[in-house]
């Protein structure tokens, strides 16, 4: 076995190390507070506000092109926290995803779907 911190037991998220770890997840809450921001999200009867810090990784970066909030239906957003990289990814994959369940089923994905794909993903 290699001597490194999951030691082979961090390949996939349901198994579990001999102390009983799950390193996946605990990877998940590193990335999460490494990003430095906080986001908030709030639901209304009829409205949803979502409030994220903006901070520009770097000096060079046209502070207008970084974002954590990404379109993924004329009436369905997303939020990001953690890497943003990983967040474009998802992003692009429920995009189809919500195109694809449109074509086959006829009607808009529900967003609680959606939300459990993306969770079911993430």
């Amino acid at each position: 076995m290699s001597s490194g911190m999951g030691a082979g037991y961090d390949r996939h998220i349901t198994i579990f190390s001999p102390e009983g770890r799950l390193y996946q997840v605990e990877y998940a809450f590193k990335a999460v507070k490494s990003a430095g921001f906080t986001s908030i999200g709030m639901r209304g009867k009829d409205s949803v506000c979502v409030v994220t810090q903006k901070k520009v990784p770097d000096k060079l970066l046209d502070h207008t092109s970084v974002t954590h909030l990404f379109l993924i239906t004329k009436y369905i957003g997303l939020l990001a926290t953690g890497f943003i990289a990983d967040a474009r990814s998802l992003v692009c994959q429920a995009r189809n995803e919500v195109a694809e369940f449109c074509f086959k089923w006829g009607y808009e994905m529900p967003v609680d779907v959606l939300a459990k794909w993306i969770a079911d993903k993430a």
